[in-house]
């Protein structure tokens, strides 16, 4: 980033701090663009690059003539959405719908190229190390062509399952090559892992709203699913899972630890290391999914004032709190690398073997030059560099992202604060189908995903989530008033 870049996101930071805490309220003036330029000591190409940003962000707007002037409801803080309802075990019933909506949106995004895809939880391809990774890909091409050719065959390449254990070590989790596992992404990991815990017929327990991919598993395993209430930013519920326990035989919890999809929540240590303890009582298997969990959002672009106390990166997971090879913990480089090199991986426990001889199995091998890339990129020592940047201009999309809804959404909206990841779980208002918005949007080349995929119940038809790891734009802003039209919309028909 280069230093005028930097110096202009410094200015808006400044003066959002400002209207923030109240120094400037709804519908007042701002400092002049020239008069800030004086008292900053900064161009005013600068300023304006920085009043321009603050636009973006919904935090004040331009009046011919006149100024610049905070917009009204800047200085609110989100209200977030409410705690979850559970439910009894049940077979899943939504896999018809879960199926439908996924292909009518990634058919509609593939047919208009111009489309606005809010929907797929993936960077945009700009956010990604393409130019380093196609380095290293042409490195390997080069010089370990037979290893290329050659199956590797599960566990994985040697060398990046050391990587990865190296990297572990950032959670407190020591482990060695030989417990790694690598898959085809983390969905390949998370299906092992639980095809080796569960018999068909098993109840298993999933926090709600829950990745709709634990859904399509348990249909797929024919097992039944048990919804343990969830708060959008602290996770599962001890209590209820606890109480869920007791009456039931759960054979396997299935969770997000950190930054979980949809709602960004995150468990911190002293709840993960109540869920190990829970899981060893009422002796079932925890299924960890950490995708997200290197992506915390930088609190300093977020947190009013600048002070992160209540937005600290979980620098553990459940696994880390694991004495009896319980827990089994999946992740993967498709949320921060690239989806399509399909490089995932779990720690299986005492289940490795089960696992190694289900993948033999089915896929038999993972494809040999994505592994050989990551491993030659992790090696180097690019990846911390390239996360870092990743952050925070994710960071600033999430706060983009969050104001522009608050802005431009109808009263009643709620929407999550996520401390990690890239997605926004909002809620609108009662009587608004989000799978009603969604063709409405869709006729517009907007693409979003409703929250009825999120849950084997019906209590998330008014959610929708959102990716916010796209380039922020106007034509992205635009797609964002839109929405709030439509929504306005769909509440008075």
């Amino acid at each position: 980033m280069s230093s005028h870049s930097t110096l202009y996101r410094q200015v808006a930071s400044d003066v959002a701090k400002d209207i923030e805490q109240g120094v400037y309220l709804a519908d007042q003036k701002i400092p002049s663009v020239r008069k800030l330029s004086k008292q900053l000591q900064v161009s005013i190409s600068t300023v304006n690059q920085a009043y321009a940003l603050l636009e973006d962000q919904g935090l004040i707007r331009a009046k011919p003539q006149a100024g610049y002037f905070v917009r009204q409801g800047a200085n609110d803080e989100p209200v977030p959405p409410p705690l979850s309802q559970g439910a009894e075990p049940k077979a899943v019933t939504k896999i018809d719908l879960i199926n439908h909506i996924l292909a009518y949106a990634n058919e509609r995004s593939s047919e208009n190229l111009g489309s606005v895809n809010l929907g797929c939880a993936i960077p945009d391809y700009s956010f990604l190390p393409y130019r380093s990774l196609q380095t290293h890909m042409q490195k390997v091409t080069r010089f370990e062509m037979e290893e290329v050719f050659n199956y590797q065959f599960s566990p994985g390449l040697e060398s990046l399952r050391s990587q990865i254990a190296l990297r572990m070590r950032d959670v407190g989790l020591r482990c060695h090559a030989d417990d790694i596992v690598i898959t085809q992404g983390c969905s390949e990991a998370l299906h092992l892992c639980l095809s080796s815990a569960t018999q068909r017929g098993d109840i298993i327990a999933v926090e709600t709203p829950c990745y709709y991919g634990f859904l399509q598993m348990a249909k797929l395993r024919g097992l039944k699913v048990i919804e343990i209430p969830t708060d959008p930013a602290h996770g599962i519920s001890i209590e209820a899972l606890k109480l869920a326990l007791e009456q039931w035989s759960i054979s396997a919890i299935i969770l997000t630890s950190r930054y979980s999809n949809p709602t960004g929540g995150s468990i911190n240590s002293e709840k993960q290391k109540r869920l190990v303890e829970l899981a060893r009582q009422f002796d079932c298997q925890i299924i960890e999914d950490d995708i997200y969990g290197e992506m915390p959002i930088d609190s300093s672009v977020l947190s009013k004032g600048g002070e992160s106390g209540e937005k600290q990166a979980i620098n553990t997971v459940i696994k880390t709190h694991d004495t009896d090879d319980r827990v089994m913990y999946c992740s993967s480089y498709s949320k921060t690398i690239g989806a399509g090199l399909r490089i995932g991986w779990c720690i299986p426990g005492k289940n490795k073997k089960a696992v190694i001889q289900a993948q033999r199995f089915s896929t038999m091998a993972t494809s040999s030059l994505p592994q050989l890339t990551m491993a030659s990129y992790l090696k180097n020592g690019h990846y911390d560099k390239h996360l870092r940047s990743l952050r925070l201009m994710i960071s600033e999309n999430i706060k983009s992202f969050s104001q522009t809804v608050q802005y431009c959404f109808p009263k009643g909206t709620r929407l999550s604060v996520p401390s990690g990841g890239f997605i926004l779980w909002i809620c609108l208002p009662d009587n608004v189908s989000s799978i009603d918005l969604l063709h409405l949007a869709q006729a517009e080349s907007i693409c979003i995903i409703p929250g009825d995929i999120f849950s084997n119940s019906d209590q998330f038809r008014n959610y929708i989530r959102l990716n916010c790891a796209v380039p922020w734009n106007d034509h992205v802003r635009a797609a964002l008033i839109r929405l709030g039209e439509m929504t306005e919309q769909l509440m008075l028909s």
